[in-house]
């Protein structure tokens, strides 16, 4: 099984995003795309879903080939139950088994199958999305985004379970760990080329900047010779028709060269004054309803702090952000704020920015010129640095991808100069190239940060301290964050509280499963004894030739049909341990 583009150009208006792209995968490989937001990763992954097509060039698939595609935001009919989302792709030729379905859907937090996706937000529906392209038979899975709404301990098991697929796998992530861990190739998009590298994620950087330097060294060589080409047609008709027509050609030829120069994007502003008393917290507490989130925390920032905010999902984090920010108060205890402190906050929501605004003009209504390090300049002449050409300024922000709002939210957090910076999720959707960008920049930024995420990559490289949100309570460590989650217990499934059913708990092993599973159990029994029974006889002189090659034969086919239960056996193994017998 394979897919191949063959010399492939796509384009939207009059953005290019593929030019001539050529490359090749396999149903071995585990592919994971890179490059700038805007470059084209998720049109790559609807070419080959045929949701989007080529202007010229094609794209071939092997005959029959079964496709699983996660979309970045899926869409599911709110009539269904979770269960009948789940098995609406159950053939006879490629069953999925009902306790297989009711297993995944546990292991992503959903217990009540019946339930429907009418009350769910977009993180809970992405996650039944996962669950049901990793349930269902395939040759490819199609991975747009995959780790987004994930807490640590599923990401941490994603890995391992896309780490033993046998598929093939093609997936578009900002998760720099997950890349590492997952997969054995990467493709880069620059500038409407692809580039294929066979290595992981470290490897490629390697790569990409021997790449780049060789690129660099070509264009300067390019560059010097047409020049001195150029210096010789300026010298007039008279001297030129003394030359060869061949040299006037190959000038014509060179003219016709595009030279792609990497644009570079600089993260900077200024910071105001900033004040001895910064934020004092002293045993706060916070609850709403029934649900307690923390109590009694106190804690005192520091001016050169970096801290991580990590805990599960609806543990608190951003209510802390709020607390802090003055828009919810605390149950009990005390905040003290300096005076001096100016808080520049990035939210995880996309919708803070109106859909309608035109890009220039959600910068403009702040501020028409904005300070920088640079001196003053203007809105539109900032955009320019932040790699929003005279295009996308005018264009409305519903225009813009994932990325390039998040972007555009950036540009807008640091027009504020503050001098402490409150970021909530900011690495979802943000390529590499701006993550490595904004790192830098946090770490050089002169005043305290907070930042919730749950990348792994993101907050090992920037923070010196965590606040890690654990039963109620926020503990405070030294810890880097992988070592944090590696020596935490593991969680228990975590149950999605939704508002249209009860949630009712599985604990006995469904009858199709335990049948199954004690047939393989047996069947892989029965097949060690018959293969060391072959063993033997293969090493018996008193066979003749024939009977050693059909001993050889059933060796053969028995170690095969072995391999293969002993696979499923422990997939197997892995859904029992989450029922109580």
């Amino acid at each position: 099984m394979n897919i191949t583009f063959d010399n492939v150009s796509f384009k939207y208006i009059e953005k290019k995003i593929l030019d001539n792209a050529s490359f090749s995968i396999n149903d071995n490989d585990k592919v994971g795309v890179v490059g700038v937001n805007g470059t084209g990763k998720t049109t790559i992954l609807k070419l080959i879903q045929e949701i989007e097509f080529p202007i010229s060039g094609r794209i071939i698939k092997s005959g029959k080939m079964r496709i699983n595609y996660l979309a970045q935001d899926p869409k599911f009919d709110e009539s269904m139950s979770l269960i009948d989302i789940i098995m609406k792709d159950s053939t006879q030729d490629n069953p999925i088994q009902e306790y297989e379905a009711e297993s995944i859907l546990q292991k992503f937090g959903f217990s009540d199958t019946s339930i429907t996706t009418s009350n769910f937000s977009g993180g809970q529906i992405k996650r039944v999305a996962l669950a049901k392209v990793l349930v269902t038979p395939c040759d490819f899975l199609i991975l747009d985004e995959p780790t987004n709404h994930l807490d640590n301990d599923l990401i941490i098991w994603l890995e391992k379970y896309l780490q033993k697929f046998k598929k093939g796998i093609f997936m578009v992530t900002h998760d720099r760990y997950f890349l590492q861990k997952v997969c054995n190739k990467m493709l880069e998009l620059d500038f409407g080329k692809t580039y294929l590298y066979e290595a992981n994620y470290d490897k490629f950087l390697e790569l990409k900047a021997k790449r780049l330097e060789l690129e660099k060294n070509a264009n300067k060589k390019l560059k010097s010779i047409l020049k001195h080409e150029a210096e010789w047609m300026s010298r007039g008709v008279e001297a030129r028709r003394t030359k060869s027509k061949s040299r006037i050609e190959r000038f014509n030829e060179l003219s016709k060269i595009e030279f792609n120069e990497t644009k570079t994007m600089e993260l900077s502003s200024i910071t105001t004054r900033l004040g001895k008393k910064l934020i004092k917290a002293i045993n706060i507490s916070k609850s709403y309803g029934n649900k307690n989130l923390f109590n009694n925390f106190s804690f005192d920032l520091n001016r050169d702090d970096i801290i991580g905010v990590v805990g599960d999902n609806g543990a608190g984090k951003s209510t802390l952000f709020k607390i802090i920010m003055g828009e919810v108060l605390p149950d009990s205890g005390e905040l003290i704020k300096g005076e001096t402190l100016k808080i520049g906050y990035f939210s995880q929501h996309l919708d803070v920015i109106d859909p309608e605004i035109r890009v220039i003009d959600y910068i403009k209504e702040y501020k028409s010129n904005i300070e920088t390090l640079d001196g003053e300049i203007s809105a539109s002449d900032l955009l320019e640095r932040f790699l929003f050409d005279s295009t996308l300024q005018y264009s409305k922000v519903k225009m813009l991808s994932g990325g390039e709002k998040r972007r555009l939210q950036l540009v807008r957090v640091l027009i504020s100069n503050p001098n402490m910076l409150l970021f909530d999720e900011p690495t979802n959707d943000l390529d590499i190239y701006t993550l490595e960008l904004l790192e830098d920049y946090l770490l050089s930024f002169k005043g305290p940060i907070m930042v919730i995420s749950h990348d792994r990559y993101f907050l090992d490289k920037i923070c010196n301290k965590l606040l890690c949100f654990e039963n109620n309570n926020i503990i405070e460590t030294l810890d880097s964050f992988s070592h944090y989650i590696e020596n935490k217990p593991s969680n228990d499934i975590k149950e999605e509280k939704v508002n249209n059913n009860t949630q009712r708990k599985r604990n006995r092993l469904p009858s199709a499963f335990k049948k199954e599973y004690e047939e393989v159990d047996s069947r892989i029994k029965v097949l060690e004894e018959r293969i060391k029974e072959l063993n033997i006889e293969l090493k018996n002189p008193k066979n003749d030739y024939v009977k050693l090659m059909d001993f050889q034969e059933e060796l053969n086919k028995s170690e095969e049909e072995y391999n293969n239960l002993l696979e499923r056996y422990f997939e197997l193994l892995d859904i029992k341990s989450q029922y109580d017998e």
